[in-house]
């Protein structure tokens, strides 16, 4: 009986020892399965993890707090910015442009499908005076326009660059501007001369590449451009020339001030206030023109001419910068009544219009000039035709009509 008993328990003993040795054989490398208590995330009902303390959990409700403050501030925004945005189609200035242009609608966007991403490449005169900025406005809205139009966002949308010196007499700087927009490889240039003859080698450079070249404002006489959009100059001369005889009484003498000679802007002004002087007004004589130059200031050449005609009668300025250098002229030399008439309209020259220093002025449609000049630009860019001169218009703007609210847009800062 003891030795059954004792056989049963060496049997058992060997089955245990077997067993353990299995188990050994398994956790040879032992793995800590367990994690410790403060390391297991806490799950809620939803199946996502639950802040731990709850001063994470006041963190959490911070944070969505300003988030959603945040998303509120950025739609106010956005509406605000919408609502800003005026709906320029019934205005005077984009009624003119799609009236009298020319062959082809320069308010539209039909058919401008641009690729996602382009650049529309813009080097003007000078980025520093009202009007050039006025052309900017116009061709800002119509990229917006054209974002809006063809849904793209972000990367996707069409690019506008908007370059120039700060001087206006500045040749060498444009050029070197228009040289490193060029190395940027934009779809299409869109270009103000400084200097009608200066740019050959840069339209050269952009028609090898492919990069078609719309001028605005002032035309070039060498190279390949696809369309111009500027103002008829010498009619606007001419009409200039008629509203200065009216504020002398058809007789007397008379002085023009232009802005830089190179300029063809400035040549065909002066030429159309010549030509309907010689024409239709023999009692009225020019006696003097100068050009804006970097040896003697506008205001210093109006201040000779003055003095070495004590019995002119009237002046006409080709653009702001010099209407505003002869009015400053006119008041120091104590000839405030002096009949003025000049081109574009800036603070001073509404001012002077106001008090009865300046007859008036022919004022452009700079933010016409912007919107046609980048829809001709996409135009080009796609291989449609363009009208090869494109006419914004302009306006004759008096003591009578300065406050006109159909004429606002003519008018800048």
């Amino acid at each position: 009986m003891k030795r059954t008993i004792v056989a049963l328990l060496c049997i058992a003993l060997a089955v245990g020892s077997l067993a353990g040795c299995g188990d050994k054989d398994k956790n040879e490398v032992p793995v800590n399965t367990e994690a410790k208590a403060e390391d297991k995330p806490v799950v809620g009902s939803n199946g996502e993890p639950q802040k731990d303390t709850e001063e994470d959990q006041k963190e959490e409700e911070k944070d969505n707090t300003e988030n959603a403050v945040n998303t509120g501030e950025d739609e106010k925004s956005q509406d605000a910015e919408e609502e800003k945005d005026a709906d320029m189609s019934e205005d005077l200035t984009m009624t003119t442009l799609k009236s009298s242009a020319g062959t082809i609608d320069y308010t539209s966007l039909e058919g401008l499908d641009l690729e996602a991403g382009g650049h529309i490449a813009v080097v003007v005169k000078s980025t520093k005076t009202g009007y050039w900025e006025t052309v900017k406005k116009g061709m800002e809205a119509a990229v917006k326009d054209l974002n809006k139009k063809l849904e793209y966002k972000g990367d996707d949308k069409i690019k506008l660059s908007f370059e120039g010196p700060s001087d206006e007499t500045d040749v060498e700087s444009q050029i070197n501007i228009i040289d490193a927009v060029l190395a940027e490889n934009p779809g299409v240039l869109c270009l103000a001369a400084i200097d009608m003859e200066s740019c050959q080698a840069q339209l050269e450079t952009a028609e090898e590449n492919g990069i078609p070249v719309v001028v605005l404002d002032s035309g070039v006489v060498t190279g390949t451009v696809n369309s111009v959009c500027a103002t008829d100059n010498k009619a606007a001369g001419a009409d200039a020339a008629k509203k200065l005889s009216e504020a002398i009484g058809g007789s007397g003498k008379i002085a023009v001030m232009a802005h830089i000679e190179s300029s063809e802007s400035s040549q065909d002004r002066e030429a159309g206030f010549a030509d309907e002087i010689a024409a239709n007004h023999p009692e009225i004589k020019i006696v003097n023109v100068s050009y804006e130059n970097e040896e003697m200031s506008v205001k210093e050449m109006a201040a000779k001419v003055l003095d070495e005609n004590p019995n002119l009668k009237g002046y006409f300025c080709t653009n702001q910068m010099t209407a505003d250098e002869v009015l400053d002229a006119l008041e120091e030399a104590g000839k405030e009544d002096m009949a003025v008439v000049g081109f574009d309209a800036g603070k001073k020259q509404k001012e002077a219009i106001k008090n009865g220093r300046e007859a008036g002025v022919i004022a452009q449609n700079p933010y016409g000039m912007g919107y046609a000049t980048v829809v001709a630009a996409a135009r080009a860019w796609l291989g449609l035709e363009n009208d090869s001169f494109i006419n914004p218009g302009y306006q004759w703007i008096d003591a009578a009509s300065l406050d006109d609210e159909k004429l606002k847009n003519y008018l800048y800062e």
